[in-house]
């Protein structure tokens, strides 16, 4: 499937869609009923999407997030449980490489609204520190932010997050300042009934002296003093004070202001240092000390990189095999929504590995491991294999790696000890921007021939937002590739490298669309068109896409040639709204416009991934709910099989001036099929404006609201028996079309049902 860029339009594009009847696909056997109650698409508010259950979920050790610290937002933090029993949790800012803060007797609090997917969580329990949102190493002697706007990460000259490793509940983070490795391990202990943190830090070879910043806090002064040859820093406030003492061979202490700092010494050769963190009153320099020197041995973190004990034993569901209905099948591997650690599965992207296990991620942090996935789907077994990511959107598998975009990065998972668990979340680039905002999801992740990585960004005031981002092969390199997007939930890369995206309806996108992109284009939103001077026009659509058949898009896919019959090559867009799935046709007279038309059968959730599998060859679907869908599940993971027989719909069709051209795959009742009755066609126009979507508009009556019905005068069968060429003078340039159809085939069965698309040339 070829698809060419149209020239631009001003103010409105043309378009065509194509939809059909639905004819559900059942799923035999018991359902896991819905976990809340669901209402109408049109009738749902945002009390319907507001669930604490994310509050009462073992996320595992750890947690990314936008984390609302004391002194301001960790826009790309990791909240850490440290201690035996969790007993204080810090946060590492992976973009300023120190902690924004840390806190004792609990660990996030997340925000209900949405699912705990729109609002950032807050520290819950008792602050213990809390530091600016500053670098957390010095640079030529200052803690200054180069960044422009404070966004995205810091200089890779100057420091770069490399990622984290997991060695059972314990973490040591990676990372370079300037040239010198760090592994960064962060942990707490009680001595006495009183809780103290510790920092090891495991240095390579250091060329120039580093200084990190500790803990800070305002409105006190700092003070170093040296008690019993050890040299402790303190920041007094109130009742309590805050103390701070480090060993180590060439490490040491200093105090600025409302600052302490750790210092290192240059070194050819790798060097532990080890900090303390404490509360306690200001009489109690002495304890402090004795605490350290009690605590002395320094383990290096190095010993976490190797892979460590696994925290989630498998779960096993029972998948069902559904019944044929006409040319299609669809089967539900059933997920494990009851399990011992109350994980959330609204489902966000999937892969399949080379041993023809599935990756599945979930938008609340995890991705699971699935094996047993045959053809009859009595065992599947679940292993949660990596949990914190940052509301993953999008899992792709190359070279056997998992990678996951989050809204802070593209993370590269590693088992390291082949135990079915990741223990290295390698950051593979964080170069995008994220100012935080509510929606600013980063959604699906593709790749080219070429080895690049595409996904979305939604709409948000950065560089970044509202755009398609490229990233290379390697990991090295970020570029816009595309920009104009509101909301955009899904993206497909098919043959030749085409790239299509799915936006959202909303402010200057009046209707669900699907596009074809070109690099450098511009795709209607205006607050995202990133450029110096306002545009005014936007590269047409390849398809808008009426309400009644998505109201909120997914992602696309290509079936295989040769698999599916007639619609081998063919793209397959996804509707989360809806929970379906559509076929896309191209217009054969002018390949950059097209048309959608529904596949048979219901999702159990909002569809926004789809992955052939290339062991089996079928669809697999999967997807979740957030915001409106007519979702029954909190997510789903199923298949798609092709059957065989005919599927008695449209398979091509053409536009000319005069003329509407359709091919079926089956051949027709002459009687019916020259019948103009058989047939019912109307075309209206979008208003392209700052107002949420738009009300549909007559193309005969400028300024008038409403659909303009078009005689069809003529339906003529070919000589094949299965293409019809419909007359239809008054066919006109339009933004959206809609035809229905209605006829049986020679054998008396039904043709019946709805294609809508795009008119952007004639």
């Amino acid at each position: 499937m070829q698809f060419t860029t149209l020239p631009r339009r001003k103010f409105f594009a043309a378009v065509l869609s194509l939809g059909c009847s639905l004819s559900a696909l059942g799923q035999a056997g018991e359902t896991i009923p819905a976990t809340t109650a669901m209402k109408a698409v049109a009738e749902q508010v945002e009390g319907d999407w507001t669930d604490g259950r994310w509050n009462q979920a073992d996320v595992g050790p750890f947690m990314s997030a936008d984390i609302h610290t004391p002194q301001g937002r960790t826009l790309k933090g990791i909240a850490i449980k440290v201690g035996g029993t969790a007993q204080a949790t810090v946060c590492f800012n992976t973009e300023l490489l120190g902690y924004s803060a840390a806190w004792a007797d609990g660990f996030l609090e997340f925000d209900p609204r949405r699912y705990g997917l729109i609002g950032g969580p807050k520290p819950k329990g008792r602050t213990l520190f809390a530091n600016d949102i500053t670098p957390g190493w010095m640079h030529d002697g200052k803690l200054d932010d180069p960044r422009t706007r404070k966004l995205g990460p810091l200089p890779r000259s100057r420091a770069k997050y490399r990622g984290l490793y997991r060695h059972g509940k314990r973490v040591a983070l990676s990372y370079t300042v300037g040239e010198t490795t760090v592994l960064d391990e962060p942990w707490a202990g009680d001595a006495d009934g009183r809780l103290f943190l510790t920092r090891t830090l495991e240095f390579g070879q250091a060329a120039k002296p580093l200084t990190a910043l500790i803990a800070t806090k305002r409105g006190a002064t700092a003070v170093l003093q040296k008690i019993s040859g050890l040299a402790v820093a303190q920041l007094p406030a109130g009742d309590e004070t805050l103390w701070v003492a480090a060993l180590g061979q060439g490490t040491g202490l200093a105090v600025k202001n409302h600052r302490i700092l750790l210092t290192v010494q240059p070194g050819a050769a790798k060097r532990l240092a080890k900090v303390f963190i404490v509360q306690a009153p200001l009489g109690q320099a002495e304890s402090v000390v004795a605490l350290a020197k009690a605590n002395a041995v320094i383990e290096p973190p190095s010993r976490l990189a190797n892979g460590g004990p696994g925290l989630w034993p498998p779960l096993a569901t029972r998948g069902v095999v559904g019944k044929p209905r006409g040319a299609f099948a669809i089967d539900t591997i059933r997920l494990p929504f009851d399990n011992p650690w109350n994980a959330l599965l609204f489902t966000a992207g999937h892969d399949f590995l080379p041993d023809g296990s599935a990756l599945v991620c979930t938008v609340h942090g995890d991705v699971w491991r699935l094996t047993g996935i045959d053809s009859s789907l009595k065992k599947v077994t679940w292993r949660r294999f990596a949990t914190g990511l940052f509301q993953p959107l999008g899992l792709k598998v190359v070279g056997g790696n998992a990678y996951v975009i989050g809204r802070d990065q593209i993370t590269r998972l590693h088992d390291l000890n082949g135990d079915g668990e990741a223990d290295f979340y390698e950051c593979f680039n964080n170069d995008l921007l994220s100012a935080g905002g509510g929606h600013a999801y980063a959604t699906s992740l593709e790749t080219d021939s070429r080895g690049n990585f595409y996904f979305t960004k939604c709409s948000e005031g950065t560089a970044h937002g509202g755009s398609l981002i490229r990233i290379s092969a390697d990991g090295g390199k970020l570029d816009v590739f595309a920009t104009g997007f509101r909301n955009p939930n899904g993206l497909g890369i098919g043959p030749g490298d085409v790239i299509t995206v799915g936006d959202q309806q909303g402010g200057w996108v009046p209707e669900t669309r699907v596009d074809v992109m070109r690099q450098g284009g511009f795709y209607g939103f205006m607050p995202m068109h990133h450029r110096a001077t306002k545009p005014e026009t936007y590269d047409p659509p390849f398809a808008f896409v009426p309400r009644v058949l998505d109201n909120s898009a997914g992602g696309q896919v290509w079936v295989p040639p040769g698999q599916w019959g007639a619609l081998g090559g063919r793209m397959i867009h996804l509707s989360y709204g809806r929970c379906t799935a559509l076929v896309a046709l191209q217009d054969e007279a002018h390949p950059g416009q097209g048309a959608m038309r529904q596949l048979p059968g219901r999702y159990l959730s909002g569809a926004m991934r789809g992955r052939f599998n290339p062991h089996d060859g079928h669809l697999y679907v999967s997807g979740m709910r957030g915001w409106q869908t007519a979702a029954v599940h909190d997510g789903c993971f199923q298949r798609l099989r092709f059957v065989g027989g005919a599927l008695r719909q449209p398979i091509r069709y053409a536009t000319r001036t005069g003329e509407l051209e359709l091919s079926f795959d089956v051949k027709l009742d002459r009687e019916l099929a020259e019948d103009p009755q058989s047939y019912s066609l109307e075309q209206w126009n979008y208003l392209w404006s700052s107002q949420y979507g738009s009300k549909d508009w007559s193309i005969r009556n400028p300024g008038k609201n409403g659909r303009d019905p078009v005689v069809i005068r003529t339906a003529t069968l070919q000589p094949d028996g299965k293409t019809v060429v419909l007359g239809v003078p008054g066919l006109a340039k339009a933004m959206q079309f809609q035809l229905k159809y209605d006829m049986d085939d020679i054998g008396g069965e039904l043709v019946r049902g709805t294609m809508a698309g795009t008119i952007n040339e004639l």
